[in-house]
């Protein structure tokens, strides 16, 4: 009910101001106040005439000379006999009194397509060209200045016109001699109105076009919002469509010499009107969130394609006027395809409220077009100005306002969304860490076992030093308290451990006793996917969901949850290049040093250097219930030099007393600094430069460090 309220608000107001614009188009009275002026419209007479007549031949036509019924002022086209020839309208007349000693100017609201005016065989300006290179004076009003040395002050004058009327050429009934500067200042208000608005519209519709193009490749992997592609599409076209409009005003495309005037017609009001239907109808059908089948596809595009093709191909000028009208009523058969939606959601009570706002959003242009059929259709008006170019534009902007709008909600609610993530990771945070606490004042009477569980810990992780064919693997281990580490890693062999098929990284939430215990039953469970993986060939972004779903499963009703890298290792090729693939949940980037480029760089899937598998899917931790996670894999290749370098939260996060942490950027540094340096060393390299940074202050949480470095796969040897 309020948006049936504002809608007939709206209606009153349009048609109020319509009615007395009608009123005051219709009424051309001599005694208005203003300026002075001489009414010619009465007197204009007409004669047709071949297009190489000059105008002394026309001159002695005189005898011919028809009057011009008003009626006939709106179809000049209809009083040719033969489309073929021009028409020449001609006024006598004597000066009134009032206008004898003043500078004259002749008004006329328009004539189209072309004209040249004469007076007193004098010539005195041309608008638009007559055929074979016919181009139009468009819709500006024509202003003529009259000058002293032609015109007769006492006696009578003459005017002669040369039209060429086209297909749809007239001449306006506001057709009058005044002074000078308020003929030029009415005839430039009316080309603003009739043709330089359309100019402006069309540089805001191509402006809108471009943002929202831009936008749509932005933000393009939300489906729902192809409907932004459809505007910018539609308001690229709708600028196409306005080119005939402003045509006169556009000086470059007027007098260009490599496209003619039918072109322009055949793609502003051909091309650009087929098109935009097309869209205004996709831009309707996507609002109802309707993804069209491929039969109607190709059924609308072959509706927008062949009157297309047809209006590109048709030959002359008049040939354009006569298959127009056709054209455009096959093109208006797209809006069909929209009319299903509309009814079928209008049954739908949910919906109805959608397609009543989408319906009177057309009320504008619905209304202007209205007006037009009234002003042009019945009362024969030509001097307003085109209503639907109105009408049209100011659906276009309530829709630009619509879609602002919820573009704005969009960003409003993800802003919000990140903002509730982030609050849920601190109190899960914050959760785990009371949750790790009361565990661990829970299990304070264990305390006497921490040596017991410490050793089982380190008996169950594989040796911190260790070599395979074409690899040098070298691991820092040191738990927080000396004791039980929360921080785990494996590496998985074949081939009588000569070969190195996996290394996985892996950090349990919390410290301590709890932390430790929970390794040994990850340990378990990740060992035993790795290899079942492995025998299936399956992807290690599979096999981390396998572990979260196990684990899960096997933790029962403990609140922690586990981050890490697990890497897959591939054989070596001929030219001693071997395949890795990583997946990652929700730990720390590993870095690689490239050997050929000289790099030490971040393992990021934003990183362009490596094949993403999956680039939308994001990561997740493993062993929260309930939470949707993915771990997409990442893939690249090493080749002999090249060094990969992993660590847990427990070195980057440490500060020294200044409270600067030991950060990535410094760890990338460094392995760039050893890369020629053995796995053991570099890692000794990194861990003296990792204690005196700190200078004896204690760590906050496990540390763990990894590195993996390529070597050439035909030095190795086996050991005996």
């Amino acid at each position: 009910m309020k948006y049936m309220g504002i809608l007939k608000k709206i209606i009153r107001i349009i048609a109020f101001v319509t009615t007395t614009l009608l009123l005051s188009s219709c009424s051309q009275k001599k005694t208005r106040k203003g300026p002075y002026r001489q009414y010619l419209t009465n007197k204009l007479e007409y004669v047709e005439a071949p297009l190489d007549y000059t105008l002394t031949e026309v001159k002695a036509l005189d005898n011919m000379f028809q009057p011009l019924n008003p009626k006939n002022m709106s179809s000049l086209n209809t009083l040719l006999k033969n489309r073929e020839n021009l028409l020449w309208i001609r006024v006598k007349f004597e000066l009134d009194k009032p206008l004898h000693n003043q500078q004259i100017g002749l008004f006329v609201g328009h004539i189209r397509s072309s004209s040249t005016l004469y007076l007193n065989n004098q010539m005195v300006r041309k608008y638009g060209e007559i055929p074979p290179n016919e181009s139009s004076s468009g819709y500006v009003a024509q202003n003529y200045f009259l000058q002293n040395y032609a015109l007769k002050r006492s006696g009578e004058n003459e005017i002669y016109i040369q039209i060429w009327p086209g297909f749809a050429g007239s001449i306006s009934k506001d057709f009058y001699i005044s002074f000078q500067g308020p003929s030029f200042q009415r005839a430039e208000i009316k080309s603003f109105f009739n043709s330089r608005i359309p100019v402006v519209y069309l540089s805001i519709s191509l402006l809108i076009s471009f943002m929202y193009s831009v936008l749509f490749f932005i933000i393009r992997k939300y489906k729902r919002l192809i409907i932004f592609m459809h505007f910018a599409n539609l308001n690229l076209f709708t600028a196409l469509f306005m080119f005939a409009f402003g045509y006169a005003d556009i000086p470059w495309l007027q007098h260009s010499s490599f496209i003619s005037y039918l072109t322009v017609l055949k793609l502003s009001w051909g091309i650009g009107a087929f098109s935009a239907i097309y869209f205004a109808s996709s831009f309707i059908i996507s609002c109802f969130d309707h993804i069209p089948k491929k039969r109607e596809m190709i059924i609308r595009v072959i509706l927008l394609v062949i009157p297309g093709i047809i209006t590109l191909f048709i030959p002359s000028y008049e040939s354009f006027g006569k298959f127009l009208n056709i054209l455009f009523l096959v093109c208006l058969g797209q809006m069909l395809f929209a009319v299903p939606h509309i009814f079928k959601n209008l049954k739908d009570p949910k919906k109805r409220k959608t397609v009543i706002v989408i319906l009177s959003d057309f009320i504008p242009i619905q209304i202007a077009v209205a007006a037009d059929a009234v002003c042009r259709g019945i009362f024969k008006i030509d001097d307003l100005p085109v209503f639907s170019i109105y009408g049209w534009q100011f659906t276009m902007y309530i829709f630009l306002f619509k879609l602002m709008k919820q573009f704005g909600s969009i960003y409003i609610h993800n802003s919000k969304l990140k903002d509730q993530l982030q609050e849920f990771n601190q109190n899960l945070e914050q959760v785990v860490a009371m949750r790790t606490k009361e565990l661990s004042d829970a299990n304070y009477v264990l305390s006497k076992g921490l040596q017991t569980v410490s050793h089982v810990q380190k008996n169950f992780l594989p040796p911190e030093q260790n070599s395979f064919r074409g690899w040098d693997l070298s691991i820092y281990y040191q738990p927080v308290d000396n004791n039980v580490s929360g921080d785990l890693y494996d590496y998985y062999t074949s081939e009588n451990d000569t070969s190195l098929d996996g290394l996985g990284i892996f950090d349990v939430s919390g410290h301590g006793i709890p932390a430790g215990l929970m390794t040994i039953l990850a340990k378990g469970i990740i060992t035993q996917q790795f290899l079942a993986g492995v025998q299936q060939s399956s992807s290690m972004s599979s096999v981390l969901e396998e572990i979260n779903k196990t684990y899960i499963k096997e933790k029962v009703n403990l609140e922690n949850y586990i981050t890490g890298l697990l890497f897959r290792f591939s054989g070596f090729n001929n030219k001693d290049i071997c395949s890795v693939e990583f997946a990652n949940a929700g730990h720390p980037y590993p870095l690689i040093y490239d050997s050929e480029k000289d790099e030490a760089i971040e393992l990021r899937p934003d990183n362009v250097e490596f094949e993403i598998l999956d680039p939308e899917k994001q990561y997740g931790i493993i062993g929260v219930e309930g939470l949707d996670v993915s771990f997409p894999p990442v893939s690249f290749r090493m080749k002999p030099n090249d060094i990969i370098l992993c660590f847990t939260d427990g070195i980057t996060d440490a500060r020294n007393r200044e409270e600067d942490s030991f950060s990535k950027k410094k760890l990338a540094t460094l392995l760039k600094a050893h890369k020629n340096l053995p796995a053991a060393l570099l890692v000794k390299a990194i861990i003296s430069e990792f204690e005196f940074f700190t200078n004896g202050r204690k760590p906050d949480d496990d540390i763990t460090l990894i590195v993996l470095k390529r070597n050439k796969s035909g030095d190795y040897i086996e050991e005996i």
